[in-house]
């Protein structure tokens, strides 16, 4: 019975598709070519509109484009066209409003921008408008390099300046001139050269840079106020450890010695802070302005406190 069974099933099969033959003979040529002629031209439709169509609309009306992309207001000192660097070097004008990712690849963008510290926030608009808040890098020193064999000045010595912002980072040096230099808190340390920090938008990495930073954002509010120039930074050794020792330049006053980096104070000596009020009190006093230096590493006070009254009989 099992034999019979397979043998009656395959039987069948070639008379199928024989009958289905049989069939699709039977059409007319006219009628068959009005089903695939169609057919042919949806399926053309579909990939054409798949692999180009699809894609040239989005280039014509949803491509990101440079004109609409608006920046948080640039502060004065600011020169550089963000926008456009970023988006000739990024590859944006390639990107689809409508990709679900445009908004953390146009943030990780700016993000990379040497004058941006960070991106906060994306927003799309209505007409392809494009609202990028971020938050500026602000410089606030330069650093002194060492000078070096200039050999487009004839083999003469030129002194350069890098510029930090308030984390220590290298700004571009394309967007200050040398009249900026004087703008802002010179640092001076030991053996800085300029040929060794090539990457603008990264830390410069040097310890002694570091503690001169912390101090400039402590006196930058102040700098114009007290007549502040210069950072002066120096090796020093507490108790078998090496640190460094801060000294600040006025304009016609005192060579202030500051001591430690705001924040790195050794034990018992005065904090930021107590240093910062001192140093606004010697600003602010004649007889004290005139000094030729005074130490705010050790907590003297400034001024004799006066004399209590006499008892009254």
């Amino acid at each position: 019975m099992a034999t019979a069974d397979t043998n009656a099933t395959n039987s069948t099969q070639p008379m199928f598709w024989k009958h289905l033959w049989n069939v699709f003979s039977s059409i007319p040529r006219a009628a068959l070519l009005s089903l695939i002629g169609p057919s042919v031209l949806l399926l053309s439709g579909y990939l054409g509109w798949r692999y180009y169509g699809a894609k040239a609309l989005d280039s014509t009306y949803y491509a990101i484009k440079r004109e609409n992309i608006h920046l948080t207001n640039t502060p004065a000192w600011l020169k550089t066209d963000i926008v456009q660097e970023v988006y000739d070097g990024s590859g944006l004008s390639r990107m689809s409003l409508l990709d679900d990712q445009s908004a953390a690849v146009i943030a990780r963008a700016f993000d990379a921008h040497p004058w941006i510290r960070k991106t906060h926030r994306v927003q799309k608009m209505a007409g392809g408008q494009i609202m990028v808040n971020v938050e500026y890098r602000t410089p606030i020193a330069m650093v002194h390099c060492e000078a070096s064999i200039d050999e487009t000045s004839g083999g003469k010595a030129s002194e350069s300046f890098l510029p930090v912002d308030t984390d220590g980072i290298l700004l571009p040096t394309k967007d200050f001139s040398q009249s900026d230099i004087s703008e802002y808190l010179l640092i001076y340390a030991k053996n800085i050269r300029a040929s060794e920090y090539r990457r603008v938008g990264t830390p410069l990495g040097d310890s002694q840079i570091e503690d001169a930073v912390l101090l400039c954002r402590l006196l930058s509010p102040i700098r114009s106020d007290a007549r502040l120039t210069s950072v002066y930074v120096y090796p020093s050794r507490e108790n078998g450890v090496a640190k460094w020792k801060l000294e600040i330049a006025t304009r016609g006053g005192p060579r202030i010695l500051w001591g430690s980096a705001p924040g790195r104070e050794n034990f018992g000596e005065p904090s930021a802070n107590s240093k910062l009020k001192r140093l606004l009190d010697i600003a602010s006093t004649k007889d004290l302005w005139s000094k030729p230096e005074i130490d705010l590493s050790q907590g003297v006070p400034l001024t004799p406190k006066p004399n209590p009254l006499p008892n009254s009989r």
